[in-house]
């Protein structure tokens, strides 16, 4: 399906045929939805966007009816509900507007203009008229397509650049005469026709064109021209050759609209709310605030405060407005640290990844050169402490930032911060928020249930949320039944102990939980089984023994009750607060047989998706023994080695969860799936994890007994710990498995043993013991008849002979190592990309530096997408040639890209290839006399 608003609405099948739509309001409430793709948006912005202020009395079910015409026209699965609203689902390249943006984005990128041009043109061939057709005087709809006219506007701009950079003056006059007329307030279209006309000799008509552009800003806006255009208009008046358009930015003039989307039935906070407007001055004028902060407890309503205050007031900050969530305080994630929020601010506001810095400091520096003469609205969420937020503060006075954090910020009063400390609800705020959700009749028919109600929920905004969601979707209007479930069931959640005592979560959670259907309460009970922090249909279909079918409706059951919220498509998490008292529901209800056979199952699902990713990701590895899956296992299935990448990323939390649950009480789950993770972790560079997991591992194989896969784990064990640079114990582990697989008679598990310790000791820089280990398992391989691990060990060979200077000895090493792979029939394996790495090593000292630089370049080719860590190595080794070849830029791109891979990975060479940028850059500035 495809979706176009870069003209009228119209909606494409995938046969080619437009899908007939229907009419009227449905066809706004389709637009709506698509300016938002992938986001909710609330009941209450869809009312507003189709009635404005003065909705009919059964808005809602208008609504409901409009998106159910949709969904019959669209396919049912393509308007989702979810808690905060209806959202429309769309699949990457469906909507013309996201792939125009995205083409707009390459040609900003692009440092070839010939390819940009190719890009600029593919985007505004994808108009078929002015954005939103039809439907652009719809007041939610207004800004969108404003938006978007600008960047077609930007692209025609960027497009004519090219073209004239290109002298290719006499195709554009043209099409720029026309749009001069169209838009004659614009001067860049204004000069580009003037540089245009002087290109093909025509002087005094650029002349007229600044005179006419003269005319209409000194009536229409009472100005005069730029000093770029006044500039240029000078020399056309003295024949001088125009001078150059300005150098572009190294960042785009990108607007971002971050905000999530208001709660629906926002209520109370009114006098914050009101505080909060009292920051903004009358005009324009300099604020005297760039800072607030909403401190609170977990709960309190922080967040959708600061989100629903930020909505009311974004058309103050027309550059733009950024939401990013520091998960600060999150129970599962580790806070964001400056350096990574700062990357994710700036790439936001259009800077290319490939120019923000790698220093933390000129990071900052080059985010607050950014937003500096901006108007930009940022909402730092769920902050850990200031240190955290400090870095992330605009500097510019047309800025302000909203931070939220449980903690009171105290550390941001010297930025100026004006804190506001929030409290729990009062009466009227609680009735009112009853109210909006609920419905002014049914709250006015029973006051007393209601303040009941209240009183239970001791004014916590979270628990007040989770009633008004049950008691939305409960057959009885009665609020009394509610106020008495609450009073029976009242007991208090430990971790909220010093809350005010009328404050009793639980007993929310309870009466949500009560009314819950048999199969959807044994699903939320059983969810406190799994480890953590989210969790997947497959995954809750295998915990819970269903079909992922039957998963997938209580998942969705559980987020209608607001027990369970969609962290992202097909990915569900709970709130801390609620999965406690999930525990303490398993805890009280369900036998611990069953609770154990949940988690064997859980065990089995994680086993049974990663052994297979695994083996795309390195198909050559050495088998692991599984044990066959539980009946009612349902694993993930993925298709190729991008796909397993993708799963282990997305699960590496949970799978290291999972390695440390189950080695109690598991062992042979954690020793299986510790097997299953390793190539992962080692290909991401991931080493302390991938030290946990072993450990973990060789606890549990040695109580199963299983000593070839204990041999195993030791070798990998010293691996890992050699790559920690903790060489006294990884020889300890490796001489161990040595020993062992002579005990065992496994003749290949002695030979990769023997080579392993050969690469502990070359880390050690004793090179001339780990020549011995290293050839010594060349012969064991080749006795064997193992050709590939044959293959591999004349690989670290040929390392050992560049370390010790042997070069051209290196390279006939690495001709044979070649051809042995070849023998064997593989390609793409990680080894053989290492010897060509190996093969550009030794070529690059031997002053061949273009036949290094060849090597190279073949063996990034042979790295997979996941082999992040040795990409890295690879490209530090191709600066190093392109250096002393005297290419000193591409030098420092190859060093920059490898900074950012192991920035990202928090490896230890980082500081390595810092220092090597520094110098170059101290080599590439000039010295003053």
């Amino acid at each position: 399906m495809r979706i176009g608003l870069l003209g009228p609405l119209e909606v494409i099948d995938d046969d080619g045929a437009p899908v007939e739509l229907p009419g009227g309001k449905p066809r706004t409430l389709l637009a709506v939805l698509a300016c938002h793709a992938g986001r909710p948006v609330s009941a209450e912005v869809l009312v507003e966007s189709l009635w404005g202020s003065a909705p009919p009395a059964r808005a809602d079910a208008n609504v409901r009816v409009y998106v159910h015409h949709l969904r019959k026209a669209l396919g049912g699965d393509r308007i989702g509900r979810r808690p905060e609203g209806y959202v429309l689902w769309l699949e990457p390249g469906e909507l013309d507007a996201a792939r125009f943006r995205s083409l707009l984005a390459t040609a900003r990128a692009e440092p070839l203009p010939e390819r940009a041009l190719e890009s600029l043109e593919a985007a505004l061939a994808l108009w078929r008229g002015p954005a939103l057709a039809g439907l652009e005087s719809v007041p939610a709809l207004a800004a969108d397509a404003t938006g978007l006219e600008e960047l077609r506007l930007q692209a025609l701009e960027q497009r004519f650049e090219i073209e004239l950079s290109r002298g290719r003056h006499e195709g554009t006059i043209a099409e720029l005469r026309a749009l001069t007329g169209q838009y004659p307030l614009r001067e860049t279209f204004r000069a580009q026709l003037m540089r245009a006309l002087v290109g093909v000799g025509r002087g005094a008509e650029a002349a007229a064109v600044f005179e006419s552009a003269r005319q209409v800003l000194a009536d229409e806006l009472g100005l005069d021209p730029s000093p770029q255009l006044r500039d240029l208009h000078l020399a056309v008046l003295r024949n001088d050759a125009p001078p150059p358009a300005a150098e572009p930015a190294p960042f785009a003039a990108v607007v971002p609209r971050q905000l999530p989307s208001r709660v629906a039935g926002f209520a109370g906070r009114t006098e914050w709310l009101a505080r909060m407007d009292e920051l903004l001055p009358a005009d324009d004028a300099e604020r005297d605030v760039q800072v607030v902060t909403i401190s609170g407890a977990g709960g309190i309503g922080k967040t959708t405060l600061a989100v629903h205050w930020a909505h009311s007031v974004s058309e103050r900050f027309p550059d733009g407005q950024l939401y990013l969530n520091l998960h600060g305080f999150d129970p599962v994630r580790t806070p964001v640290d400056p350096p990574a929020a700062l990357s994710l601010l700036l790439t936001a506001l259009g800077v290319r990844p490939r120019d923000i810095p790698p220093d933390p400091a000129q990071r900052e520096s080059l985010y607050r050169s950014v937003v500096a003469a901006r108007r930009v609205l940022v909402v730092l969420d769920n902050a850990h402490d200031a240190a955290q937020v400090r870095p992330l503060l605009p500097g510019g006075t047309g800025c302000l930032a909203v931070v939220t954090s449980r903690d009171p910020l105290t550390g941001l009063a010297a930025a100026g911060a004006r804190p506001m400390m929030l409290d729990l609800f009062d009466t009227i705020e609680a009735a009112d928020l009853l109210e909006r959700r609920l419905g002014r009749w049914r709250v006015a028919a029973d006051p007393a249930a209601v303040a009941d109600v209240i009183a239970r929920c001791g004014g916590l905004p979270l628990a007040l949320s989770v009633v008004a969601a049950r008691a939305a979707v409960t057959s009885t209007p009665s609020l009394a039944a509610l106020a008495g479930e609450l009073g029976r069931a009242r007991r208090a959640l430990d971790s909220f102990a010093g809350v005010d005592a009328a404050t009793d979560p639980r007993a929310v959670f309870s009466w949500s939980y009560r009314v819950l259907d048999d199969a959807t309460a044994r699903m939320f009970r059983l969810l406190s089984v799994h480890p953590g922090p989210e969790v997947t249909v497959g995954a809750a279909a295998s915990l819970a023994g269903v079909p992922p079918e039957a998963a997938g409706e209580a998942l969705r059951r559980l987020c209608a009750a607001s027990l369970l919220n969609e962290a992202g498509p097909g990915r569900f998490a709970a709130h801390d607060l609620i999965r406690a008292y999930a525990v303490e529901l398993a805890e009280s209800t369900d036998a611990d047989a069953e609770r154990d056979a949940a988690l064997s199952r859980l065990l089995d699902h994680l086993v049974h998706s990663a052994y297979p990713a695994t083996l795309l990701l390195d198909p050559n590895q050495t088998p692991t023994p599984i044990d066959p899956a539980a009946p009612a296992v349902t694993p993930d299935v993925v298709a190729d080695r991008q796909q397993a990448m993708a799963w282990f990323d997305a699960e590496r939390a949970v799978l290291l969860a999972a390695v440390e649950r189950a080695r109690a009480d598991h062992p042979s789950h954690a020793w299986q799936l510790a097997c299953a993770c390793v190539v992962y972790l080692e290909r991401t560079g991931r080493w302390p994890d991938k030290l946990a997991v072993l450990g973990a591992a060789l606890e549990s194989v040695r109580r199963t007994g299983d000593r070839p896969v204990e041999a195993r784990i030791l070798r990998s064990l010293g691996r890992t710990l050699g790559r920690l640079h903790q060489h006294d114990e990884a020889t300890e582990h490796l001489r161990e498995a040595v020993s062992l697989y002579r005990d065992l008679g496994d003749a290949n598990g002695l030979a990769h043993a023997t080579g392993t310790l050969g690469e502990l000791l070359e880390g050690a820089g004793r090179y001339e013991e780990a020549m011995t280990y290293t050839r010594l398992a060349c012969d064991l391989y080749r006795r064997n008849g193992n050709t590939l691990g044959e293959a591999r060990s004349l690989g670290g060979v040929a390392t050992l002979q560049t370390m010790t200077g042997r070069y051209v000895e290196a390279i006939a090493t690495c001709e044979r190592a070649l051809e042995l792979f070849t023998a064997a029939g593989v390609q793409g394996e990680l080894a053989q990309a290492g010897v060509y790495d190996t093969l550009g090593v030794a070529n690059h000292h031997l002053g061949a530096h273009a036949k290094a630089i060849e090597c190279f370049d073949r063996s990034l080719a042979g790295l997979s997408a996941g082999a992040r860590f040795y990409a890295g190595l690879v490209l530090t080794h191709r600066a190093d040639t392109r250096r002393a070849a005297g290419d000193r830029e591409r030098a420092r791109q190859d060093y920059r890209e490898a900074l950012t891979i192991f920035t990202g990975l928090g490896a230890r060479e980082a500081e390595t290839v810092r220092n090597q940028l520094a110098a170059l850059s101290a080599e590439l500035t000039p010295r003053s006399s």
